[in-house]
């Protein structure tokens, strides 16, 4: 599998600077949500975090999930993750 998207390259001059290892889990992790949704937005900013957030519009607001990258980790969100359908009670 390889990447449907080229990462932009002002997010890619942050990132480099990263373990080798999370830029591997990072781009395993993008590439698999934009799997599911390939005409997903991708939003990617730079704050606390280095975040890329996957969105149905251009709008910050419909996103449905991010991946905020700090120093030696990072996380992956749920935007309304309240509202996710979960029978198993996997999610917390």
């Amino acid at each position: 599998m390889s990447l449907t998207r080229e990462i932009h390259p002002d997010f890619w001059n942050y990132l480099k600077y990263k373990d080798q290892e999370l830029i591997d889990l990072y781009f395993g992790l993008r590439e698999f949500i934009l799997s599911i949704h390939p005409k997903s937005n991708e939003l990617l900013y730079h704050t606390h975090a280095l975040t890329s957030l996957y969105s149905v519009s251009e709008k910050m607001s419909d996103a449905f999930c991010m991946i905020p990258i700090y120093t030696n980790h990072f996380n992956l969100g749920f935007n309304k993750g309240a509202l996710l359908n979960d029978p198993y009670n996997l999610l917390q």
